[in-house]
């Protein structure tokens, strides 16, 4: 009799450990919108030895979103470890990191790297700008703004930023040179324009400083309102250095 129900036991338990093994634990966790199962699914899938690299990156994005940073920054950093140049892996614990504190060690370690890694996506370059801005490091800035260049020649961004880089390093000639290159490619663009208008307020020459001001009054009419105008043209995110911007709050008050 034992042995009996040991055999139904034994051909019971084989087809659910067979129906286990063969579940693609992974895709259900694509499946489903729940951070919750989603980092069931995963670990199961971990466990399986299936997708590794994937499934840990998945998971780290739903600890994430269940707010578990550092068991993110964990998880990211096993697919570092799968794979050193997984740029994907490099972004995501940099910007984990950053849920902790915007100077966690290693963070901006983690944004350079993934530049490295593809100098032409464009999350990689955006992330190595910010913090730039947020460094101030206007002399490192320069190096990589015409490395950017070189994958994304003509772009009026990059070199807009250049040009107040220039500015910042009171460098105005080539900092003229470089706004008037965003305008070329860009003919609206008002960062350039106001660069421009900065570069002449700083070489005292106010008659061009006006004439330039004048054009992008010209082009953002909300500008022609003074400076509470300046505050709400600010707010569609456009940014300035405290120096610069004090300068262009002296020249819309006169």
């Amino acid at each position: 009799m034992k042995t009996k129900i040991l055999i139904l036991f034994l051909n019971g338990l084989i087809p659910m450990l067979l129906y286990a093994q063969n579940i693609d634990w992974f895709q259900k966790g694509l499946d489903t919108r729940d951070t919750k199962k989603q980092i069931e699914f995963f670990t199961k899938s971990i466990e399986q030895g299936s997708d590794l690299a994937a499934a840990y990156f998945c998971r780290a994005d739903a600890k994430l979103g269940q707010g578990d940073v550092q068991g993110a920054i964990d998880d990211f950093s096993k697919c570092i470890e799968i794979d050193p140049e997984d740029v994907g892996a490099y972004l995501g614990r940099a910007l984990a990191k950053q849920h902790i504190s915007i100077d966690y060690q290693g963070a901006d370690a983690d944004i350079m790297k993934s530049f490295e890694l593809d100098p032409t996506n464009p999350s990689c370059v955006n992330l190595v700008n910010e913090l730039y801005l947020k460094k101030k490091d206007c002399p490192n800035a320069i190096i990589f703004y015409h490395k950017v260049l070189k994958d994304f020649p003509d772009n009026a961004v990059v070199y807009c930023n250049l040009g107040y880089c220039y500015l910042e390093t009171q460098d105005f000639s080539l900092a003229l040179e470089y706004f008037s290159k965003a305008i070329s490619s860009q003919t609206e663009n008002i960062n350039a324009i106001l660069g421009i208008t900065l570069v002449y307020y700083n070489s005292n020459d106010m008659a061009n400083a006006k004439k330039w001001l004048d054009q992008a009054k010209e082009l953002k009419p909300v500008l022609q309102q003074g400076v509470a105008g300046f505050e709400t043209f600010k707010k569609a995110g456009y940014r300035f250095s405290d120096r610069n911007n004090e300068a262009l709050k002296k020249m819309l008050t006169k």
